[in-house]
């Protein structure tokens, strides 16, 4: 599929929230998020022309940006290193995650710092939930079956209980 700019230029507006949301489950800093988000446009836009039309393009860009997410977190470093050092940050400058400019509430807060601490494959599926997406969908992004997505949903929210609750 080889769009014009115009083009690419409206596919990201379609698509701006969901990336941005994404970015922030995956980025446990706000310079890594935008860096990220940047990532995901960069891999979009060099992907588009191997687009078939096999799933929905919303479905093919959000299973492209977890995949870029996915990669980007390992570039930076492994999982468990990343949080630690993220944590550390939040401790030494006492910031939050969270623009202090926004009205965000703590729950939600809660909510990104318990997703945050999902492995990739859970990070992708729940985000996908959140985002509306159907368990087909879910299913095609992720490489599993439509009825596991539910048996992982379901687990996933019982680890979110825990961590929230």
């Amino acid at each position: 599929m080889n769009v014009t700019e115009d083009e690419f230029a409206e596919i990201v507006r379609d698509n701006e929230d969901r990336l941005r949301h994404l970015s922030r489950v995956y980025a446990n800093r706000k310079g890594d998020e935008k860096d990220l988000f940047q990532e995901m446009l960069i891999q979009i836009w060099k992907s588009l022309p191997s687009f078939e039309g096999d799933a929905k393009l919303s479905t093919w860009i959000y299973r492209l940006a977890v995949n870029t997410a996915i990669s980007f977190v390992r570039k930076k470093q492994t999982r468990k290193e990343y949080g630690t050092k993220y944590r550390k940050d939040q401790q030494e400058n006492n910031t939050h995650y969270i623009d202090p400019s926004s009205q965000e509430s703590t729950q939600l807060h809660e909510l990104y710092e318990a997703i945050s601490e999902l492995n990739a494959s859970e990070k992708a599926i729940i985000t996908m939930y959140l985002e509306d997406f159907s368990y087909l969908e879910i299913a095609f992004v992720t490489d599993i079956s439509e009825n596991y997505v539910g048996v992982k949903l379901h687990r996933i929210k019982k680890k979110l209980s825990k961590k929230i609750g």
